[in-house]
């Protein structure tokens, strides 16, 4: 009876190291979701849409663009820069570079100045954008318009990893106010002060290349 006792003890430890070597990891589960979220969100390759066509900026000339970041701690974006690395059109694109984002958090990109003010006859606005980080990402488009530069924004659009070709922000749909609020339209269309792009949701650090941003009319 003694024998068995001990056999038993012994077996214990020797089964729950055992079935703890078998489970996986937090780290590993994590690193597995990651992956799997990845494989889900697929690279746009939208057609050209239909309409007239106006260029914003194809990145050819100097850059325009700045990070939010270096003057808003709160703002993930670190650096924008033109780049030889890649291109859809034209042998210069934007390269734009953020620090890890934490959840519900952002890096933003932004114009001012711009040379075309009226959106009011505009439907979307398109870019092409290389993610060239290892994780999926989510943009929206923001404006602000008129001389006290209420923002309107976007709907999120997923980002695949790799190039995503004509990515497509609808300016006449579930556009929302600051707080979230749905509009019918971007506010003061006629009068647009300031446009950002902005990298929302949790991500390593990194970079996307853009190119190629054009008004559809």
């Amino acid at each position: 009876m003694k024998k068995t006792v001990k056999a038993m003890i012994l077996f214990i430890p020797v089964a729950f190291l055992l079935s703890c070597a078998s489970m996986p990891g937090r780290q590993d589960s994590e690193i597995t979701a990651e992956k799997n979220t990845a494989a889900k969100v697929i690279p746009i390759n939208n057609q050209l849409p239909k309409g007239t066509l106006e260029l914003i900026d194809g990145f050819e000339e100097e850059n325009f663009w700045y990070a939010l970041g270096e003057t808003k701690s709160e703002d993930y974006s670190t650096d924008t820069d033109t780049t030889e690395e890649w291109s859809s059109q034209g042998d210069f694109c934007a390269q734009w570079s953020f620090a890890k984002i934490p959840e519900n958090s952002k890096a933003s990109f932004i114009i001012e100045n711009l040379a075309q003010k009226d959106w009011s006859n505009a439907k979307a606005l398109i870019a092409d954008i290389n993610n060239t980080c290892q994780n999926p990402l989510a943009i929206l488009l923001e404006t602000q318009g008129g001389p006290h530069h209420i923002i309107s924004r976007t709907k999120e659009i997923p980002l695949g990893i790799g190039e995503n070709i004509n990515v497509y922000f609808d300016l006449l749909h579930e556009i929302t106010d600051e707080n979230g609020n749905q509009i019918s339209a971007i506010i003061e269309n006629d009068d647009i002060r300031s446009v950002s792009f902005q990298i929302k949701g949790k991500s390593f650090s990194g970079s996307v290349f853009v190119d190629n941003i054009n008004l559809v009319y």
